[in-house]
């Protein structure tokens, strides 16, 4: 990548995103959820068929959980190794980000780290990319996939269409058959963006994208074949089905207006998109180059196709942020040492709001009484000197970058040190539920996530009751148990045993042995 700092931008987001992993718990339900999968994983040794408390799980597939437990197998079992799986994939983007950036635009020599700080510095890639989700995983395929399409395109061998494939395979195991969407559009436009590679025709596509789909096939099909085997008839339909096509057809998760994505644009495009310099030149470039044709295509096209997809949520846009730092990197010479002080005052402005929070001024949502004033005050110095930073910098882009990760940071200190860590811990309540595992563990309420089971480190399946004749007929069967569930939920009127504030809410916890004798012969 030519560039003597290339790789500052790799170090810079792999030092804040390990700091942020161990400023903030995992959040429910997502993060603990998948952390409980790859523990299941863990116990039972079966790396086909992924299961959730125990029961069969078919909403992801399984390479994440792959990578947990790879990293458990060589570092042992804990909380923070799991979470490095997903990070990894982030720093992997970055850099395949920049690799892409050298291959497009050969002769911009700062090309390729510029646009590896313009992808670490946008701001929702870096809270995502330091989270336990799957984007950043479909992100490294989506990426592997376009670099493995320039160079069959620039060489025309067939060994590239092959990558590509596996790229789609990697794809599918990340996050299943929606790398098409990520992908598809940067094959079927190749001959808008492509032209000036060479001569792309639709029959040479055609065989291209076919061996592709052949190779990415037999690929997925060493975990898919047996997994189906392994899982039965209703595993088989929820992969092949349910979420896959049916996320697409049916509104059965998120759904979400069709202007949804476009309305939190500039959210998902902070700080770039409140750059001006960065508007003057978008309008003034030459749109005819092949790098800026592609990365408008390949963001374009997934945008408008995942805004008439029903299920919407932010982080699905994960995989196209690179389109976006490619474009910030290619037109960010032409405004030389301008700096984005629009994005400056909207920091400011956050830390403002966060001061107001601290001190009960302005109410976020029953959390305002969690934000120690002391602590916010801390924060917001830690968004001044973000701030400074990007004052200091000689460059816009790692300016912008060192605004963004600084406010990361910031958001994770003011997390670590009020209340709200452990206000969203699941730990607490899994260690507390933990010594009841034998005489078993019910949840009161209507869907478990199992956000409990691996702070728990549970063997055994713990229990949903959504209803109180359910719940009496298990108090009447596991004489030794423990129930927990949302106070205000759960209908029971003993007082808890233990009282736990947790994902904004009240829990309980009531040992069976401590309930009145009313209570236990309802």
């Amino acid at each position: 990548m030519g560039h003597p700092n290339r790789y500052a931008a790799l170090v810079v987001f792999a030092v804040v995103t390990l700091f942020g992993i161990a400023l903030r718990p995992l959040l429910p339900i997502d993060e603990t959820r998948y952390v409980g999968v790859a523990w299941d994983m863990h116990l039972t040794g079966d790396y086909f068929v992924p299961t959730k408390n125990f029961e069969l799980y078919t909403h992801k597939p399984p390479l994440l959980f792959w990578v947990m437990n790879l990293l458990w197998g060589v570092f042992g079992v804990s909380e923070y190794v799991a979470r490095l799986a997903a990070p990894m994939f982030s720093l992997a983007t970055i850099w395949l980000t920049g690799r892409l950036a050298t291959q497009l635009w050969p002769d911009d020599t700062g090309v390729g780290g510029r646009a590896m700080w313009a992808l670490a510095g946008t701001f929702s890639f870096a809270i995502y990319g330091g989270a336990t989700m799957f984007d950043t995983a479909l992100a490294t395929a989506t990426l592997l996939g376009l670099l493995a399409l320039l160079a069959a395109l620039k060489t025309g061998r067939w060994r590239y269409w092959a990558g590509f494939g596996v790229a789609l395979a990697l794809g599918a195991l990340a996050k299943g058959p929606v790398i098409f969407v990520h992908l598809l559009p940067a094959v079927l436009f190749a001959p808008v963006w492509a032209k000036h590679l060479g001569p792309v025709t639709p029959t040479r596509l055609g065989a291209g994208l076919g061996l592709a789909l052949i190779t990415g096939l037999a690929v997925a099909a060493l975990w898919l074949v047996p997994a189906i085997i392994s899982g039965g008839a209703q595993y088989r339909d929820a992969i092949l089905w349910k979420q896959s096509a049916g996320r697409i057809a049916q509104s059965f998760a998120h759904a979400r207006p069709f202007y949804w994505y476009a309305a939190l644009t500039p959210l998902v495009l902070f700080p770039w998109f409140f750059v001006p310099q960065l508007w003057r030149a978008a309008a003034k470039a030459s749109w005819a180059d092949t790098g800026l044709r592609l990365a408008a295509i390949w963001g374009g096209a997934s945008l408008i196709l995942f805004s008439f997809i029903s299920g919407k949520q932010l982080h699905y846009l994960v995989p196209e942020l690179p389109a976006i730092a490619l474009i910030v990197a290619r037109l960010s010479p032409s405004f030389g040492d301008a700096r984005p002080w629009i994005p400056a005052a909207l920091i400011a402005l956050a830390g403002a709001l966060f001061c107001a929070a601290g001190v009960g001024v302005v109410d976020v949502t029953h959390l305002s009484e969690l934000l120690a004033p002391q602590i916010t005050l801390l924060a917001v110095g830690f968004t001044l000197l973000a701030v400074s930073g990007l004052a200091m910098s000689d460059n816009i882009v790692r300016g912008g970058a060192v605004l963004s990760l600084g406010l990361l940071l910031c958001l994770g200190l003011t997390i670590r040190f009020t209340d709200l860590f452990d206000a969203y811990d699941a730990r607490i309540i899994g260690q507390t539920l933990s010594p009841y595992e034998e005489g078993g563990v019910a949840v009161f309420t209507n869907e478990y996530h199992a956000q409990f089971n691996f702070g728990a480190r549970a063997t055994r399946h713990m229990t949903p009751i959504a209803t109180a004749d359910a719940l009496t007929h298990w108090i009447h069967a596991h004489p030794n148990g423990v129930i927990v569930g949302r106070r205000d939920k759960t209908p029971l009127t003993d007082a808890p045993a233990t009282s736990i504030v947790y994902d904004s809410h009240p829990y309980a916890i009531w040992p069976v042995d401590t309930l009145t004798r009313e209570t236990s012969q309802k």
